[in-house]
């Protein structure tokens, strides 16, 4: 390859799959890669696949074909792309961001005319195949053993086994595809890429498996396959295989053996598909079509093999349909970039808490800003990885792991910490990771911490001793005080102790972890980064569902009820609010199943001792909600309380501040690191119930403050508590640790092992 950095065209063909080919495009602005334009072929797709081209027009090159024919679809693809080398995704998947750079430097070596790598299945954990191998009949395998390159000894014309590439995966030389005209447009599904590869093999190539390209296959249905992943249509399975066999494997067989292969072939076919109409994931009428789909794949086979095998395209034909380099935009050059990591027990989608919410703000607001990042979290049934918004989500099951002899760890968070710091560890392997960033909440990160492998920054949230003060039930049980409580509470001072750095959300939040557990924090390593969230929103006018004229004020509540979000104070204030103000109404959001101090939850004595303001609507307990309907009680309240005891923080301020709502909340903690009084919002003294009603009164009777005091908020939020805001300062705090010697000299390079790489 005479360039240093060859330019690739990435060729995506697409049919009636909107959705993922959005994601698949979003994946591509993630390469490290610098020179690669990006080529999208589109069938005659019915869904809303040319509204997601239109966003991306000026971006990517379209071409579009009236036939659902794979490789007529590819040819198209060729014949557009003006890269020296044309690289294959499928419009279900995405690529490891450093696909391109592996791809293209298998092509320093002249004779490489493809290559492509490793394919994760749809749990972005296990392989789909890793290195593939072929056989003229048109069989493959995809368990070769990882570390052990089958290139240099498979690359042999006219043998009988030789390297085959996934479609999912796969690159060549535009220059040798022209050569050969391309992929045989009679294989409309199935084995198109294999042919391919066995062609150019047979010409003196050689087709190059990586060990490092990965692309993450999530195989979505489609029009031949099943939500199930069941096969429905295989007329073109079976036909291309007696096709690729009868144009393949005479060379080095008989006609005879070529028909037993493709009988045993078709009676697998027959067997796997009765076993997904048992299984209920196929009908009986799909079978009957089955049957008579063989009959037809023979005949078709047969004729066309008898009409002479090979309906390719001139080299003219595609010099005739090229187009300009398109240079495709990334978030940001691979040199700026960090690759950092997250622990967090909880993450999106789903109703999640603080840490949960913070760690995914800042995850999303670090990779719109181009770098490279991880979600580790707690998964279920079993491991998986996916890309969501840009960050790379890795859920893993907690498995055994011996406990360490010291410190005394309980065996729950030990069993979750390690297993994630494996995780870790496989990412680290692949590509070094900067820096890890772990809760203080459970001590979560103790794993990575011991491990010291990766440099750790604990991040600072309510300290267990407050947490404690706060909830003092979880006292009760004496037994999980001993086992879980009791480790805990020695766990925090160690891990904040033995950590590389500390970020602090709020000053406030140091000063009660120095308060509680009687320690002073190393300043040294420490930094302090607000959390933000979001963007600004257009918000909805307050009342926007009231019918016209009506004068009620919609106060609300979010957080969970219990005495330390202060709900039992804003409950006992509500009778006197309605006294005065009876056109107020109530909104209580978030978990309500929580003991109160007389074993009942919050919710059900206000219900029992005010059954008709709860009857009458006056006041609204909904319980968890969706991201989608907090936003929407957000959008629509007047003013919105926080009676917290205690917060280290206080994101949901910065939530209400981001529609631009009139805020009451504590002064204490965070909560005045957020709020400003009577510029922002109105702080007043916790565990006051009176003083919290005159706020609310105030803010219920004067319209103008109520307006003015929202704009300020919002004024407030746009400049300090947005998502990029935070991650813009995160990024300064990261920057400024990792510049430092210690950082950079903690971080270990693990050697690599082949059955251990492959993550994003």
């Amino acid at each position: 390859m005479t360039s240093a950095v060859p330019s690739i065209s990435v060729v995506i063909n697409t049919f009636n799959r909107a959705g993922s080919l959005r994601q698949t495009l979003e994946g591509l602005t993630l390469l490290d890669y610098p020179n690669f334009e990006v080529v999208v072929v589109n069938g005659p797709s019915t869904d809303g696949t040319k509204d997601v081209l239109r966003e991306w027009a000026g971006r990517i090159k379209v071409l579009t074909t009236p036939e659902r024919n794979l490789s007529i679809s590819r040819n198209l693809g060729i014949a557009g792309a003006a890269g020296h080398i044309v690289a294959f995704i499928d419009d279900d998947a995405y690529p490891d961001p450093a696909w391109l750079d592996r791809i293209a430097a298998a092509y320093a070596d002249d004779e490489v005319a493809g290559a492509g790598g490793p394919v994760y299945d749809h749990t972005g954990y296990d392989f789909q195949i890793f290195y593939n191998i072929g056989n003229r009949f048109g069989t493959s395998w995809s368990g070769w053993p990882a570390g052990n390159d089958p290139t240099p000894v498979l690359n042999r014309p006219y043998s009988n086994a030789y390297p085959s590439l996934l479609g999912a995966n796969s690159s060549f030389r535009r220059d040798r595809l022209v050569e050969i005209g391309g992929f045989d447009e009679e294989f409309e599904y199935y084995l198109d890429e294999t042919d391919l590869c066995v062609r150019l093999v047979d010409c003196g190539y050689v087709i190059s498996l990586l060990a490092d390209a990965f692309v993450y296959h999530k195989f979505l249905p489609s029009h031949l396959r099943t939500e199930r992943r069941a096969l429905r249509d295989r007329y073109s399975v079976i036909k291309n295989r007696l096709y690729f066999a009868m144009k393949h494997a005479l060379v080095m067989t008989s006609f005879y053996e070529v028909m037993q292969d493709v009988l045993a072939f078709t009676e697998e076919q027959r067997q796997d598909y009765r076993w997904n109409v048992e299984q209920g994931h196929l009908s009986e009428a799909d079978f009957q079509r089955f049957e008579a789909d063989v009959h037809r794949a023979f005949d078709t086979g047969l004729a066309r093999i008898s009409e002479g095998a090979g309906r390719y395209r001139s080299g003219q034909w595609f010099a005739s349909h090229q187009r300009p380099f398109l240079p495709f935009p990334t978030r940001l050059p691979a040199a700026e970039k960090l690759h950092l990591c997250f622990f967090s027990q909880e993450y999106p989608p789903g109703v999640v808490g603080g840490i949960g919410k913070f760690t995914r703000e800042l995850a999303v607001g670090l990779a719109e800003l181009g770098h490279h990042v991880h979600v580790l979290t707690r998964g279920e049934d079993h491991h998986r990885v996916d890309l969501e918004d840009g960050v790379w989500v890795h859920r893993i099951v907690p498995e055994y792991r011996d406990l360490p002899a010291t410190p005394n760890v309980p065996r729950s968070i030990w069993e979750y910490s390690a297993s994630l710091n494996d995780e870790l560890l496989r990412i680290h392997r692949h590509r070094p990771v900067d820096l890890v960033e772990l809760p203080l909440w459970d001590s979560e990160g103790i794993a990575a911490i011991l491990d010291g492998t990766v440099p750790t920054v604990v991040s600072l949230h309510t300290p267990l001793p407050a947490a404690l003060a706060i909830s003092p039930h979880w006292k009760a049980d004496a037994q999980h005080h001993e086992r879980h409580i009791r480790p805990l509470l020695a766990l925090e001072p160690f891990c904040l102790d033995r950590c590389d750095f500390i970020r602090a959300n709020s000053d406030a939040v140091i000063e009660e972890i120095e308060r509680g557990h009687g320690i002073q924090l190393d300043r040294t390593k420490l930094g302090v980064v607000p959390h933000g969230f979001g963007t600004p929103v257009a918000t909805t006018r307050p009342g926007a569902r009231r019918p016209e004229g009506d004068q009620t004020i919609e106060v609300l509540f979010v957080g969970r009820l219990e005495r330390r979000k202060g709900i039992d104070l804003l409950l006992a204030a509500i009778p006197v609010l309605l006294a005065s103000s009876p056109t107020l109404r109530f909104t209580i959001v978030g978990d309500d199943s929580i003991p109160g101090p007389h074993g009942r939850g919050y919710r059900q004595e206000f219900e029992t001792e005010h059954p008709d303001l709860v009857g009458r609507g006056i006041i609204r307990f909904l319980g968890k909600v969706s991201d989608a309907q907090l936003d929407q009680c957000y959008a629509e309240c007047d003013i919105f309380v926080a009676p917290s005891r205690y917060e280290s923080f206080g994101l949901i301020l910065v939530e209400a501040m981001r529609h631009g709502k009139a805020v009451v909340a504590c002064d204490i903690g965070g909560m005045r690191e957020v709020v400003t009084n009577g510029e922002t919002g109105l702080l007043v003294r916790p565990e006051d119930a009176d003083a919290l009603a005159a706020a609310i009164g105030a803010l219920a009777t004067d319209r103008e403050l109520r307006t003015r005091l929202g704009r300020r908020a919002l004024e407030s939020y746009t400049t300090t508590f947005t998502r990029t805001a935070t991650a813009e300062r995160a990024l300064r705090f990261y920057r400024d640790i990792l510049g430092r010697s210690g950082a950079q000299e903690r971080r270990r390079i693990l050697p690599s092992k082949r059955e251990l790489v492959g993550s994003p």
